[in-house]
């Protein structure tokens, strides 16, 4: 049986209109086409505040969000069954406003892209497992292997890892799209609030 938390979320998730700089039908991956186009518009909406209860119009980094490209939709049973594992993949080429004086992508455009994208591949899991895949963060590690450059495109790879109860874990590896050079992986933790409790 649904809870109403989970109904209402879903009620909110269908409300949202549909992100124009997503095409939900050019997304691959084995995701059901309808949870494509519902992922595309969550996305959306975190990324620029657009069609849902946002009281702030241009959110922190929302021309940013608004180049990134859904490349990629998976969910799968891990190995040995038992557990499912969500996969998100984005595409952005790296512009001037991501970049510092060096033309290389700042490290606080890094931060947001695993933040806001971590979340979207544990809001995806949480679709289709019925929980609300939302949380805040506790901690991001970030590891950087080689600088990504002002024209290059890179290729962002997140990955659900853990989803207890309030604790969420995902993962996330940066490559530059044409050649693969490994450019930076990080971790993500975060904690869904859920409702207020009395201690």
């Amino acid at each position: 049986m649904i809870s109403r938390a989970t109904a209402a979320m879903d009620a909110f998730h269908r409300s949202l209109p549909d992100a124009p700089f997503h095409d939900f039908k050019q997304i691959q991956g084995n995701l059901p086409a309808e949870e494509k186009r519902l992922n595309a518009n969550i996305l959306g909406f975190f990324l620029t505040g657009r069609g849902g209860p946002s009281k702030v119009t241009e959110p922190f980094g929302f021309a940013i969000g608004e180049k990134l490209k859904i490349v990629e939709m998976n969910v799968w049973e891990r190995a040995g069954g038992g557990d499912v594992d969500s996969q998100l993949v984005v595409e952005v080429e790296i512009t001037a406003d991501m970049c510092n004086v060096f033309g290389a992508m700042n490290g606080a455009c890094y931060a947001y892209l695993l933040d806001s994208l971590t979340i979207s591949s544990m809001v995806m899991l949480g679709r289709i497992k019925g929980f609300d895949g939302t949380g805040l963060s506790q901690s991001m590690n970030i590891y950087w292997h080689h600088a990504a450059l002002l024209g290059e495109t890179i290729r962002v790879t997140t990955r659900s890892v853990f989803a207890g109860n309030r604790e969420r874990l995902a993962s996330c590896e940066i490559r530059e799209k044409a050649s693969g050079r490994l450019v930076s992986t990080g971790t993500h933790s975060f904690l869904h609030a859920g409702r207020a409790t009395k201690l």
